[in-house]
Order: structure tokens, then sequence, then C-alpha cells
């Protein structure tokens, strides 16, 4: 029993007791197996002379020696404190003599002396860091990196959540690794505003650009939104590295050129694209919160490796009553922690259901949470009861971590309603209607959840504008998903008949009574403020979209844009009154009357951005855009601008050419688009998928050719649709990845 009174883990334990304990000698012959991965876990061992590797298996097969062990060393150590099955297979590199300690031996020893646990916990950290950068390397710099060749040279770096990694104007000189946790990237402009920009998550790189050019000053903040374990290299390791695998500058590269492109953005692209843990919470006493989990874990297991875990799960995976509920201050709570840290090495994503109560469990959920999806039924009342402003001052929800509300509908049978209360309540980022009776809802949210989100982006155009639902009826068709809609003008009032859901009859019929048979557009009024009447089309969009209706009540996420002439600004209608942001945004100046909001005048959102494809990508990682908008040539072959009365008498009179100069609704047009179209240009190119319909043939407020531009979206729309097909490249197979095998 010596060597096992010498190991540091047992050395204060009393060498009698030791002896009593139910200690056997286990021999390995070279080569032989001392335990399989996926094996029960019934015993702890200690090596007294030889030596072993343990041997971690990647999904797809293939095999990575994760460390060798020597005499003196413990081996199944993890099993042993958190229960469940081997991680790991264990071979035998020469002839091998150990001691085995029994599961229950070691409980009893627990049990007697508890400062074995934070001993045991301690190796196990450095053994669980270990395997997650053997894993994390090959995928970061390619598979020519191995640990074996910076182990010695690595620092690790623990961060607390909200603790900053390094800020803005610092020196950089090293580049760091994520092995555990999430942290987040942070501008800090001149005005003193802050804005976040990106994330980083687990298998990440940070700061390639300090090893490059030591002595730069770094251009962002780095927070920890959660605990973090990073792998710190120094410039040294750095070069030293790179002298050995050259390619690697290649990769480093791209990852500086993505963040620089990150920083260039107003608006960041589809940030929180790699979350691990997300906690789901109910935020409604009746909130089936058990049933949603499984609903949701179904549909996130589609895109990668999904753990569900419960109170209840969490105490049958680990084999041990009430594991879940131990408080952080009880020494068994070290098992619990890392079992958690264990999994996290082994699965993309994680599910944790909280209790339906504040409990220990509850907490432990948030507290790792890296995105909280707040669950309640849509037809209950959001209160200040217990339970919310429990959580309104439990750990992590008030943090930067991302909330996300899911408000549950049993069907589609009734539009959604009052979600504005759940809202003010909450404050999410984000909200999401899901139809229990629609696997497709789930879906949507699944593809958020993974940072995989579809958007789809409409411009302003005219009544061109209606070719933009038979783009929308040829996407549903080919079973390809739209998880955001977002335009501009016509755009804006198209795309929100498309998030409503109208079907083909609906938005014929609709469009026919508010666009054709009311004619707004020929409502003409003395032009102080506009050219056609206010009135008017405020009765045309309320009979479209009624007068109630808010944007945040649509079934799909929305927005549309306008222009704000008091501020000067671009506003970004994602919630409110629908028929007024619709009028809002299509508010052409001029021609149409400017939108009276608490003070501010709101125009055509074409003034600014025609094409908005970058605030969509501020919530998805796909964006689909469909451009209508037309380079308006103003050139004319004229010495003097035409009288009124020259123009009107050339096209009155039989005998005389007409005269083809630009209207005013021309100039106007032409004005609105003129600063958008340059922005166009930009946002254009970073677009996945770029439609350009031809409607080339039909006029501007040529509204009577409804049926025709539908027919003519659909149709281009199935053409482009086989082109991405047949391209096969790496964009289309990614959405091909979410399109029902049945509709392809």
């Amino acid at each position: 029993m010596a060597i096992l009174i010498k190991n540091p883990i047992f050395a204060k334990i009393n060498g009698d007791i030791l002896k009593a304990t139910d200690l056997t000698h286990v021999f390995l012959s070279k080569g032989e197996t001392l335990f399989q991965e996926g094996a029960p876990s019934y015993a702890l061992y200690l090596i007294i002379k030889g030596q072993l590797k343990a041997i971690f298996t990647h999904k797809d097969a293939s095999q990575v020696v994760l460390n060798e062990i020597s005499a003196g060393d413990i081996v199944g150590e993890i099993e042993i404190i958190v229960g469940g099955k081997r991680s790991m297979s264990v071979v035998a590199l020469s002839d091998t003599q150990l001691v085995k300690l029994p599961k229950a031996a070691f409980e009893n020893l627990v049990e007697k002396f508890p400062e074995v646990l934070p001993k045991m916990a301690h190796i196990i950290e450095q053994r669980l860091r270990h395997r997650q950068l053997v894993t994390i390397l090959p995928n970061l710099f390619g598979p020519n990196v191995t640990y074996q060749e910076i182990e010695s040279r690595i620092e690790w770096l623990h961060l607390r959540g909200g603790d900053p990694l390094f800020r803005q104007g610092d020196i950089g000189d090293s580049l760091y690794i994520v092995v555990s946790g999430r942290l987040q990237v942070v501008v800090e402009h001149k005005d003193g505003k802050e804005q976040v920009i990106d994330e980083i998550s687990q298998g990440e790189s940070i700061n390639e650009g300090g090893v490059i050019f030591p002595g730069e000053k770094r251009m962002v903040s780095i927070y920890a939104l959660r605990n973090c374990e990073l792998a710190k290299f120094s410039q040294l390791t750095f070069e030293r590295v790179i002298k050995q695998h050259p390619d690697l500058m290649m990769t480093i590269a791209q990852n500086i050129l993505r963040r620089q492109r990150m920083r260039n953005h107003t608006l960041p692209r589809s940030i929180n694209n790699n979350a691990a843990n997300i906690a789901v919470v109910p935020v409604s006493p009746d909130a089936p919160l058990t049933d949603f989990s499984h609903r949701l874990l179904s549909a996130l297991s589609a895109f990668d490796s999904t753990l569900y875990l419960s109170s209840a799960r969490v105490d049958n995976f680990m084999e041990m009553t009430g594991a879940a509920q131990w408080s952080p201050k009880e020494p068994q709570s070290i098992r619990l922690v890392t079992w958690l840290d264990e999994q996290e090495s082994k699965h993309r994503f994680i599910l944790y259901q909280a209790d339906m109560t504040i409990t220990a469990w509850t907490k432990w959920c948030l507290r790792r949470a890296d995105k909280i999806i707040l669950v309640a039924e849509a037809a209950a009342i959001a209160t200040r009861d217990e339970m919310r402003t429990a959580l309104l001052n439990a750990e992590c929800l008030t943090t930067n971590v991302s909330r996300i509300l899911v408000l549950l509908h049993p069907d589609g049978s009734q539009q959604p309603s009052g979600t504005q209360q759940w809202l003010s309540a909450w404050q999410p980022k984000i909200h999401h209607h899901i139809r229990w009776n629609q696997e497709a809802d789930f879906g949507r949210l699944a593809r958020f959840m993974s940072g995989q989100a579809v958007g789809l982006v409409f411009s302003g155009g005219g009544a061109r504008g209606f070719v933009h639902f038979g783009v929308y009826l040829a996407l549903k068709e080919a079973g390809i998903p739209v998880d955001m809609i977002g335009g501009t003008s016509i755009g804006g009032h198209i795309g929100a008949q498309c998030a409503a859901e109208w079907d083909r009859e609906t938005m014929l019929r609709v469009n026919r009574k508010g666009l054709i048979e009311m004619n707004p557009y020929k409502a003409y009024q003395l032009p102080f403020v506009s050219l056609l009447k206010g009135m008017k089309m405020k009765e045309s969009s309320v009979m479209a979209f009624g007068d109630d209706t808010q944007i945040e009540d649509l079934w799909i996420n929305f927005f549309c844009i306008s222009s704000n002439l008091s501020t000067h600004q671009m506003n970004i209608h994602r919630q409110g009154n629908l028929e007024k942001a619709i009028r809002a945004t299509t508010a052409i100046p001029g021609i149409a009357e400017p939108i009276l909001e608490k003070g501010h005048l709101l125009i055509d959102g074409g003034i600014l951005n025609n094409l908005p494809s970058d605030i969509m990508q501020q919530f998805c990682r796909t964006v689909i855009v469909v451009d209508i908008a037309e380079q308006i040539n103003l050139t004319v072959e004229y010495d003097r601008i035409p009288s009124s009365w020259e123009i009107l008498w050339s096209r009155i009179c039989p005998f005389k050419k007409s005269l083809q100069f630009p209207s005013i609704l021309d100039i106007l047009l032409g004005a609105t688009l003129l600063s958008s179209n340059g922005r166009a240009k930009i946002v254009k190119a970073d677009a996945d998928f770029y439609l350009k319909p031809p409607v080339e043939q039909f006029k501007r407020l040529e509204f009577t050719a409804l049926e025709e531009l539908v027919e003519v979206g659909y149709q281009y729309t199935k053409n482009e649709i086989e082109n991405w097909q047949n391209s096969g490249t790496e964009k289309w197979k990614e959405l091909e990845f979410w399109i029902p095998k049945k509709s392809r």
C-alpha cells in the first residue's frame, strides 16, 4: 500500500484505513486492455509500475492518444467521480501492475475524508482541458499540429463571467484558444458607447494579429460571458509552430480577415452562431417545459450532437440521487461540475431544462447558459410573480447572455396577439411564435439556436414589388426555410404579408382591393405636404393589415426600414403598429405623406437603405436577397426644360411629337434611390443568394399587373433554385441541409 499512501490524493489518509480497504492487484500484459470506451465504471486504478495509454474515439471513428499514464498516476478517475460509462479506452504500453479500488470502497473513503474530492477534481480538470485541447487543435490549425509540440509552452488562463481578457487599446502579443466557455467582442466608440460585434465560443482562436504584429494596440475589448478556460500562446511559441507548419499562416490570415469584416460592419453578422449551452426556463406557470424540450431536442439533433438534461436526468446519468440539486458551496458539487464539463466536451449543444421553480438546478442552468429560452403559453398573462422576480435577479439573466422568448400556441387557427406584454416584461433579443402542431416552427427555432437561420430580404421598387410574393411562394414550395423577413418600401409591404403567412389567394384578393380598386396612388391633392392624400393611403393600409395588428404578432419575425428626416438615420421597425410601419416604409417623399412618429417625420426607407440585407445579417447566417430596384437614368436630350403646358400639349395633340421628359414621379423616385444605390452594391455583395427577377418591362406604378408579377417571381425563382442546386456550392449545401427530403 506504500505507493497508494504516497499518492497526493490519499496522502493524509491513515495507512491502516487504506489497508482495510477492499483493494486488489491487477496485472496487464503489453497490448492488453484495462477497459474499453463505453464500458461500465466500477473502479479506480493506481499504476504501481508500467505504462498505459488513453485512447479517445472521435465521431468519425478516428482515434487519438490523449495521454500516456505512468507509475504513480491514477486511471478511471472521471467516471468514479461522476458516474456513467467509460469515456475512453485504456491499453497497456508495457507490462503493467495496478491497484484496483472499487467504487463502493472509494465512496466510503470520500465519506470519511471529503478532502479527497477536491484533490481528485484538480486532476480531472487538467485531464479534461487536455482532452478538449487535443480535439480543438486539429480543427483550428489543421491535422499536422499536435498537442505534444506545444504542450510545455501553453499558459492556462481562467476567466470568470464578466472578466476581461483584454481591453481595447491594450498592447497585443499573444494568441488565445477558447477551450471552454464563451466570450464577447466589444468595440468602444469615441462617444463612449459600446457595441457588441461578435461572440467567440469553444474551439475558436483570439487575437491572431497580436502574434503576427506584436506591439500593436488591440482594436476591441473581449469579456467572458461565463466561466472560461483559455490556452495562451506567446509570440515565441507561435513563431516556432509557424516555422514547422508554414501553411498555418493561411488559416490565421482567414481568421483575421473575418474579424476585420465584423468590425467594419455597422451591425454584426449573425453573432451567437455556436451556442453550446441553452437553458430552457418557464416564465408561465403552465408551460409544458418537458414536452417543449423534447421537441427542440429533436430539431437540434438534426444539426449536431445534442444532450438534453433535466434535474431528474442528471441524477440518473450520474447514478446519484439529488446530484442536480447540490449547491456550489457543497463539496459534492465538484462531482456535478466535473460531469457537466465533460458533457460539454462531448456534445455541440446541451439543453438545460430548468425546474418549474427556482431551485439549485435552475440556478445551475442559468449559470452555465450561453442562451436562455424563456418559454410561455401565449394565452397566459405576463405578470410580476415570484418566478419572474427570482429569475430577473438570478445569475446570468443580468448579464449579456441572450434571452429568447418563445410563445407557444396550440395551432395556427388564431393569429398571435398580446406579444408586447411579454416583450416589455422580458426584453428578449428576439421572440418566436411556435405552433404546437407544426414541426417547421421547431425547425425554425433550432436554426436560430444553432446560428443557421435563413433570412429573406425584399427591396423597394414600386408596383414591381408584387414579384416578391412569387419568390416567396417558390422558396416555400421548394422547402427552403424562411426564418425571418425584412424589406424596404414595397418590399416591406409584401414582406409583411409573407411574414403573416398569407396564401396566394389571400395576397391577390387583398392587394387587388387595396391597391387597384381603392387606387390610393391616384388620390391626388394640393401638394403642400404630398401629392397623394394621406387618408386614402391609410385606408388602403388598414384594409390590408387591420388597424391594430402589431409587427411582433406576425408568425415569422419581420422588420421594415424607414428613413427618419428628423434624425437623418434609419428606423428599423421590429415592433409596433404594422400598418403604420408599412405606410412609413412606403412613404415616397413628395408623393406620399410622411408618417409622424413621436415628433419625427418618417419617409420611404429606400432613401437610406433600399436593400437591407446588412440588417438581416445581424440575425441570420444565410441571407437571400431579392433586388427589383433599377438604376434610373435621367439623362435628357434637351437644351432646356420644357414647360408643363408644352409637355401636356405634346401628348394631347395628335400632330405633335410627344415630349419624353422625366416626370415628377421619375425625379422623386430617382432621388429616393440615389443615396441607397451605392450602399446596395456593398450589401448585396455579402448576400449568400442574390435574385434579380426580370421586371424591367413593368411600370413602377403598374399595380394592375399584380397577378402577372407574382407569376414572374414564382417562375424565375424556380429556375434559380435549380441553378443553385446544380451549382453544388457550399452555401447551397448548407441551405439544402435544412430542406425536408420530401421537398427535394
